[in-house]
C-alpha cells in the first residue's frame, strides 16, 4: 500500500491528480510451459534451470509436476513432493527467494502460506499419487510465491532484464526414495507458468495518471529453513535464528525424528509447550498440543482428523510433525493470508527467540520461515510502516 501523500500544486495553481493503483493500469497474465523438461528418474540428479524469461512484475511461479511409468511400488510419507531433494528461487544476485529446501517443505509453503482459498496441495481436484499404474504416479502443482498480497499488490519482483533473470532450481530424487519396491522405471515431466502483471498503462481513459509500480516496490518476502539437532528425550531450550532481523509473517515448526519420520516427530512433540518466548515476553506458555492442533483447523479449515491426508478431494487435515505461528491472519475471519501487515512480528537480529519444551525423543527441528524485507535496502529492513501507507 503506498504511503499516502498530498497531491503537489500544479501549474495555474491546481492539484496534481494522485495516481491511481497500479492494479487499473496493468492485469494479471499465467504464461503456460515456459519450462518444459522430462528426466528418467533412477538416480538422484540435477534439474535443468529454468532462467526466466523478462515478463514484467512477477507475482509466483507455478510447476506442473507428474510422474509415470511405474507399475508397482509404495508411495513414502513425503510422496510425491519428496522426488525434489532441493527447490530454490535465486533472484538476479544468486541469492535464494525461495529456498533452498526439500519439495516436501516446498509444499508446507503453499499448504501453510495463506496466499489462495483452497490451499492445500495435497487434497486439489488434480493431485493424484498412486503406486500401482503406469498411466499416473503421481501428478501435483506447486506454487513459489513472490506477491504477498494481491490486493494491494505487494511483493512483486520487477522481471524486465533478460540478462540480469531470476533462476528456478532443483534437483531430483532417486525413485527409490520416493517410492519403496518399485518397478518399471518413472519419468518426471517438470512443467514450468509464470504469473505475473504487464507494465502498467501511464494513464486511464480518461488520462488520470497510474502509478507506474507496485506499492513498496522492492519489497521481498523469502521462506527459508534452519534446524536444530534434538540429541535425544528431554527437555529442549533452544536458541533459534534463522528469518531474524526482519518482519516475520509466518513460522512453522516441523519435528522429525533420527529416521526422518514426521509421524515420530508428531509423537515426540511437546504436550504441551513449556514456551515460546521473544525477547522478554512469551509468544506461548503451556500451549496444549491439541489446542494448537485445534486452532490451527479453525484458521484453515483443515478439519479432517486423519494427518497426511492424500487424494483429490478428501477433506484436508494437519500435517504429522508440522505447527505454525502466524501472524497473516489479522484482518477477516483469522484466515492466514488475511492480513494488514500491521501484526507482522518485528525481528532484529540479536532477537532472542526460545523454543521450550520436552521433546519425546532424538531427531530434528526445523524452522520454516516466511519473512518479508520492505523495499528501500538493508537500512529499511524493519520498517513495516512501508508495508502498510505508513499506518
Amino acid at each position: 500500500m503506498a504511503t499516502a501523500t498530498k497531491a503537489a500544486p500544479a501549474k495555474g495553481g491546481q492539484p496534481q491528480a494522485r495516481p491511481r493503483s497500479f492494479l487499473v493500469g496493468t492485469q494479471a497474465v499465467i504464461e503456460g510451459n515456459d519450462y518444459d523438461q522430462t528426466y528418467t528418474v533412477t538416480n538422484a540428479q540435477g534439474g535443468v534451470p529454468w532462467a526466466l524469461q523478462a515478463t514484467g512484475w512477477l507475482r509466483g511461479l507455478y510447476l506442473l509436476v507428474t510422474g509415470t511409468g511405474l507399475t508397482a511400488g509404495t508411495a513414502a510419507a513425503d510422496a510425491p513432493f519428496n522426488i525434489f531433494t532441493n527447490i530454490e528461487l535465486d533472484d538476479v544476485n544468486n541469492e535464494a527467494i525461495f529456498g533452498p529446501f526439500d519439495g516436501y517443505t516446498a509444499m508446507l509453503t503453499n499448504k501453510y502460506g495463506g496466499y489462495i482459498f483452497a490451499d492445500d496441495p495435497c487434497t486439489n481436484s488434480v493431485f493424484a499419487l498412486s503406486g500401482t499404474t503406469s498411466t499416473n504416479n503421481f501428478t501435483f502443482v506447486l506454487y513459489i510465491p513472490l506477491e504477498i498480497v494481491e490486493r494491494d499488490p505487494l511483493g512483486l519482483v520487477a522481471s524486465v532484464n533478460n540478462t540480469a533473470s531470476l533462476t528456478l532450481k532443483f534437483s531430483l530424487n532417486s525413485t527409490a526414495n520416493v517410492f519403496s519396491s518399485p518397478t518399471g522405471t518413472l519419468a518426471v515431466r517438470v512443467r514450468g507458468s509464470q504469473s505475473f502483471y504487464w507494465e502498467p498503462r501511464k494513464v486511464d481513459k480518461q488520462g488520470r495518471p497510474i502509478q507506474d509500480q507496485p506499492p513498496a516496490a522492492g519489497t521481498t518476502q523469502y521462506w527459508t529453513q534452519g534446524s536444530y539437532a534434538v540429541a535425544g528425550a528431554g527437555v529442549v531450550n533452544a536458541q533459534l535464528v534463522t528469518g531474524l532481523g526482519y518482519p516475520w509473517r509466518m513460522y512453522a515448526f516441523m519435528l522429525r525424528d533420527n529416521t526422518g519420520s514426521r509421524a515420530t516427530g508428531e509423537t515426540n512433540w511437546p504436550d504441551p509447550m513449556i514456551g515460546l518466548k521473544f525477547e522478554a515476553n512469551m509468544l506461548r506458555s503451556n500451549y496444549n498440543k491439541t489446542l494448537w492442533a485445534q486452532q490451527m483447523a479453525a484458521m484453515y479449515g483443515y478439519t479432517s482428523g486423519t494427518a497426511d491426508v492424500r487424494g483429490a478431494g478428501s477433506m484436508a487435515g494437519k500435517e504429522n510433525g508440522v505447527y505454525v505461528l502466524n501472524w497473516n491472519n489479522d484482518f477477516f475471519q483469522q484466515n492466514p493470508g488475511s492480513e494488514t501487515r500491521r501484526s507482522y512480528l518485528i525481528t532484529s537480529p540479536g532477537s532472542n527467540f526460545i523454543f521450550n519444551g520436552n521433546i519425546g525423543g532424538a531427531g530434528n527441528l526445523y524452522s520454516v520461515v516466511n519473512y518479508v524485507a520492505p523495499g528501500g535496502g538493508s537500512g529499511s529492513r524493519g520498517n513495516t510502516a512501508a508495508l502498510t501507507g505508513g499506518q
